[in-house]
């Protein structure tokens, strides 16, 4: 059988598209090659033409899908409007929707732990993938370079520890709504911080 010359990168497209969502669904342990290859409409055989195994896909998928598509996207509008595009971000990531969709989410928060337990190249995707994504957060800040890239830091760490622990509680729990709003205001606050405008305020104090 001969297939079309996009065959291969269209198989490799299901794979990363359905494989993130199974993977961040039923964690690197909870799934194999098979099911994997399945959820794609692809064979085993399929999987194996694209990825040399199941760490090979997972590092696949944090460089595909970490941060995007806003540590992709260009600014061409006003500081003001690229600041309240980042302030839409933080309200929709640390949200009720987002901690009760795994599979439609930040692999951040889903994947960390079986990150943390997955060969160098793997640790190293990661760490670029995210250092990009608090670089992008930190250029959309006000502040000393260092300041930003503090604060910048703090809000992704919010944003993801929020979901990670709300996901950790039961569906009805009280705690879960008032962790993930405390989170927010916090994370909302770290955005709109200006220090030079604190620091003359104090001056003139």
């Amino acid at each position: 059988m001969r297939y079309r010359p996009d065959h291969k990168a269209k198989a490799r497209a299901a794979l990363l598209q359905s494989g993130a969502r199974s993977l961040k669904t039923s964690g690197f342990n909870g799934i194999g090659v098979n099911d994997l290859a399945a959820a794609a409409g692809v064979t085993s055989g399929g999987f194996y033409s694209n990825f040399a195994n199941k760490e090979a896909m997972l590092e696949a998928v944090i460089e595909a899908f970490v941060g995007e598509p806003f540590v992709s996207e260009t600014d061409t509008a006003s500081a003001s409007a690229a600041r309240s595009r980042l302030r839409a971000l933080v309200d929709d990531y640390i949200s009720a929707h987002h901690s009760a969709d795994p599979a439609e989410g930040c692999p951040i928060p889903a994947l960390s732990a079986d990150v943390a337990r997955a060969q160098p190249s793997v640790q190293e995707a990661y760490e670029g993938r995210i250092t990009a994504f608090a670089h992008r957060i930190a250029g959309l800040l006000d502040g000393a370079p260092s300041d930003r890239e503090r604060r910048a830091w703090s809000v992704l760490a919010l944003m993801v520890g929020a979901i990670t622990i709300s996901r950790a509680m039961p569906e009805d729990s009280e705690s879960k709504t008032t962790s993930l709003e405390a989170a927010r205001r916090t994370a909302r606050r770290l955005i709109d911080t200006d220090p030079t405008r604190a620091s003359v305020r104090r001056q003139r104090n």
